[in-house]
């Protein structure tokens, strides 16, 4: 009872958030158009610093927020708040800013805030987030390399190349965007399996809600012939009823990205899928990983951590997640630091063995640099991605 007293006192006395600021950027990566991502910095009375980051903005809808004004809108909701208190801050964010799955990007802000008061608040104690979540379960989150979906059979080469590339880092896991070109799919993987054998494995077959449940089964025909553990997003998202059904018609478990506990709870009712795949970004935050990761406890079902392919910052604050939650059952997706060409940290979040390292130090154990955060400035635009046809999600 001393021990929780005193640990309240503490919190209670903690330094109230003196400002809020937000930093759009801009990088290229590998494969696809450039990313743009907001930068969070929440600056504690003493000059403490915690770090966030609404993570590639550009996903459908094809809009963007104005940084200014959402600012000042998160300087309104903020700014003289007790960091310690970050039940009654999610709370608050919730509130004001409702939604998943990208659509509006509420959940984008949500993310961005929660990792950085998460981050301030372990910064002020003095303590890794993973400590202030619990205590480590893992030191490192295994990884699957994404081979992005093949356009054509002339995009064979380049994905044979860029899982050999990755095989020499010690990648061994590896996720295959699939279904524009099922012919190139093919191609692909007697090259790769034929090169490289038991040496690799497909943690995932990935169809991103594409397909109807016909041209899924037409694709499933083809490509369930090679090795790989599971397969993800096989029909429409928004339609539980029909990934059901797949899951059914199939002999390998779905998994499918979870943006909210209500549509988890929907998803184990109707016995939809095997694996929840949870995301930083879509989850909404912290917190909202921990619920879902919750509910996929209760209901007995397997996880993995997901993505949007983020910068260091998000990962950082993923890594932590992935260390502390109960069960991690596939090898999970937070590679961005790995694919894009810049990032705004002093120090990048480190792979290793096929591995994400968990990184130590207060708070997310990375550190905005903002030298490079300058160096990256962009204002957000969508424009390109409607240009290029080019929207992720």
């Amino acid at each position: 009872m001393k021990d929780a007293l005193l640990e309240a006192t503490q919190i209670r006395s903690l330094p109230l958030i003196q400002s809020v600021t937000l930093f759009p950027v801009r990088t290229g990566r590998m494969y696809g158009e450039p990313s743009s991502h907001v930068i969070v910095k929440l600056t504690a009375q003493d000059g403490t610093v915690g770090w966030g980051e609404m993570s590639d903005l550009s996903h459908l809808p094809a809009l963007m927020p104005d940084v200014r004004d959402l600012e000042r809108c998160l300087q309104t909701l903020l700014e003289r708040r007790n960091p310690g208190d970050i039940n009654a801050i999610e709370d608050l964010m919730l509130a004001n800013f409702p939604g998943g799955r990208f659509h509006g990007k509420a959940c984008l802000v949500r993310a961005g805030i929660s990792i950085a008061i998460h981050d301030l608040k372990a910064r002020l104690l003095g303590i890794s987030l993973s400590t202030l979540l619990g205590g480590r379960r893992r030191e490192r989150v295994p990884i699957c390399y994404p081979v992005f979906r093949l356009r054509c059979r002339e995009d064979v080469a380049d994905r044979v190349r860029l899982v050999s590339n990755q095989v020499a880092k010690g990648f061994h896991a590896f996720r295959l965007y699939f279904g524009k070109a099922t012919d190139a799919d093919v191609e692909f993987l007697e090259q790769v399996c034929g090169e490289f054998g038991d040496k690799i494995q497909f943690t995932s077959f990935d169809g991103s809600g594409l397909f109807t449940l016909p041209a899924f089964m037409r694709a499933y025909k083809r490509l369930s012939k090679f090795p790989f553990e599971s397969v993800e997003s096989p029909v429409d998202r928004d339609d539980v009823d029909l990934i059901a059904e797949a899951r059914e018609a199939i002999d390998h478990p779905v998994s499918e990205h979870v943006r909210s506990a209500e549509y988890a709870i929907r998803l184990v009712r109707r016995q939809a899928v095997d694996i929840f795949n949870i995301s930083i970004t879509v989850a909404g935050g912290i917190q909202g990983m921990q619920k879902l990761f919750a509910i996929a406890d209760a209901a007995n079902l397997e996880c993995l951590i997901g993505t949007t392919q983020e910068l260091s910052i998000a990962t950082a604050a993923q890594a932590h997640v992935g260390a502390t939650c109960v069960r991690l059952d596939y090898a999970s997706d937070p590679v961005g630091p790995s694919l894009y060409e810049h990032d705004v940290t002093v120090e990048p979040v480190r792979f290793e063995g096929g591995c994400l390292v968990v990184p130590n130090g207060p708070g997310l154990g990375v550190e905005g640099d903002p030298a490079k955060i300058e160096a990256m400035s962009a204002p957000l635009s969508a424009v390109n991605d409607v240009v290029t046809g080019y929207s992720r999600g």
